[in-house]
């Protein structure tokens, strides 16, 4: 069981924020929760597929972009309460319509978290 219930990380989504991108997509999550210290992303599943993290690109607000490599114990990712970053997707295309995202990360705080989000795509 997860420290934290999924309907609180729900929260972190910002709706209405998924859009195209020439190459793929992107989302943001905002941190309303507690201060994290995001040391790694271990995966991204899009309705139900695995997209490999070296597709999948970071952007804090610093709009300095983190690949999911680069985040680790020893360089791990600040996500200060109030800050919004975007996750990147590249070469994958979404059609309009609804779709449900789970992205994987572990926060030094409490452990591995799956972050479930869903949103339409218009």
């Amino acid at each position: 069981m997860p420290a934290i219930p999924p309907f609180v990380l729900k929260k972190l989504y910002v709706k209405g924020s998924l859009h195209t991108e020439d190459d793929g997509f992107a989302l943001d999550l905002r941190n309303s929760i507690a201060p994290a210290t995001i040391t790694a992303f271990t995966g991204l599943n899009v309705d139900g597929q695995v997209v490999t993290p070296a597709h999948v690109t970071i952007i804090p607000p610093s709009g300095n972009p983190w690949t999911t490599s680069e985040i680790s114990a020893q360089a791990p990712l600040l996500f200060p309460v109030g800050v919004t970053v975007t996750l990147r997707i590249a070469g994958k295309t979404l059609e309009p319509g609804p779709h449900e995202f789970t992205i994987h990360i572990v926060v030094q705080e409490v452990g591995p978290l799956d972050i479930p989000v869903s949103d339409t795509l218009v």
